[in-house]
């Protein structure tokens, strides 16, 4: 019984000449081989319909001389008759129902035709093969005439497709180089955005090499002027007298007698807090109340002298001087434009990362899209053509 059309060797197919073939013009070469191809299946088609018109005709010729022979005449015990009359019903049962599946199987592919009638084949021979072998025990050459029939046909399919192999080879071959041009072509628009991706990353990378250099021109210039000069004397003025404020405090400091300070409010629990801040740190205790409050513990102990009051008033002066002066000091133009700068290096870093990264994404998508086309060239020589890129 049938189980594979395809058991013959394959036949020397004669040597051709090479049809070139441009790579954007492959697709329609393909659908022109495609159509050429179609025409011969159509061809098979015809033969195979005409076989199966032939077998359906002949099986039921020798199916109706199976159904007329008179089982009861033969010289058998009834049991025996009896088995062997429902495995010929059996039998030929399932011969209508192989024809019936035949003549009613898809023929518009030969491929899926193939798949089909083998299916048909194996299907009947697993069905069928016990009752043809019970019937096979009193009629002989009328049932053998039923599957020589069948083995026929199967030899004829057989035979007719081994012929037309290189038609299912050769539209299997086009399917596969479809798949692998649409992968091609998704890989090309992969590339595309790719270097789309990489152009606006250059474009930006130039834009704020440009506006970078712009900024440090613009700093340059800002340099040579008066007012930065004021400007940067002013606030070195400003640290030499914070620098000279932080030693008042730390000499008023030295002034102040913390442990009379202790003996006269050992007993109030509040005003030993703040004098214990101060003994433990003196400038940050200092600098968030202005020395107030210490200042007034002093006043209260008594403890005020000429040295102290003469720093406190340095103190105040000092203070008084740091924010006249600092309310002259303008806009460090100068320090926003070398922090926009800096930000733009940070972004020149990151773009530069994303411009190797989308690098060597494109080298190995492009690795990919070569060994496609490696794979796809002997497809097509196969198919009679050679590309021309």
């Amino acid at each position: 019984m049938l189980r594979n059309f395809f058991r013959k060797r394959k036949r020397q197919e004669p040597k051709v000449e090479l049809e070139e073939v441009n790579f954007v013009e492959i697709e329609s070469w393909l659908e022109n081989k495609v159509k050429k191809f179609a025409e011969k299946e159509k061809k098979v088609f015809l033969l195979i319909q005409e076989k199966i018109t032939i077998f359906t005709s002949d099986i039921n010729e020798k199916t109706k001389i199976l159904e007329a022979i008179d089982i009861k005449s033969k010289k058998v015990e009834e049991r025996a008759k009896t088995i062997v009359k429902q495995s010929l019903d059996k039998y030929l049962n399932f011969i209508k129902i192989f024809t019936k599946e035949l003549t009613d199987i898809d023929k518009q592919n030969l491929n899926h035709f193939i798949k089909g009638a083998n299916q048909i084949f194996s299907d009947f021979d697993k069905r069928s093969y016990i009752f043809y072998q019970r019937t096979n025990y009193l009629i002989g050459d009328e049932l053998l005439a039923v599957k020589q029939e069948i083995n026929n046909l199967s030899i004829y399919f057989t035979d007719l497709f081994n012929e037309n192999k290189k038609i299912t080879d050769s539209l299997n071959l086009i399917s596969s180089i479809k798949s692998k041009l649409t992968q091609l072509n998704e890989t090309s628009q992969i590339l595309d955005e790719i270097n789309s991706e990489i152009e606006s990353l250059d474009k930006i990378t130039t834009k704020n090499k440009e506006r970078k250099e712009t900024l440090s021109h613009k700093i340059e210039k800002i340099k040579i002027t008066k007012d930065y000069f004021e400007n940067i004397e002013r606030e070195e003025e400003i640290k030499q007298m914070e620098k000279q404020l932080l030693d008042n405090i730390s000499k008023l400091k030295s002034l102040i007698d913390f442990k009379k300070l202790t003996n006269a409010f050992h007993s109030d629990e509040n005003k030993m807090k703040t004098i214990r801040n101060y003994r433990e740190n003196f400038h940050k205790s200092f600098d968030e109340n202005r020395g107030d409050d210490i200042l007034n513990l002093i006043s209260k102990a008594e403890l005020n002298n000429s040295a102290i009051s003469n720093e406190i008033k340095q103190i105040n002066e000092r203070r008084k001087k740091i924010y006249e002066n600092k309310k002259l000091i303008e806009k460090d133009e100068v320090k926003e434009l070398l922090e926009e700068i800096e930000k733009i290096k940070s972004e020149l870093e990151y773009i530069a990362i994303e411009k190797v990264k989308e690098g060597k994404k494109k080298e190995k998508i492009e690795e990919n899209k070569e060994e496609m086309w490696e794979s796809i060239t002997p497809d097509i020589t196969e198919l009679g053509g050679t590309i021309s890129r």
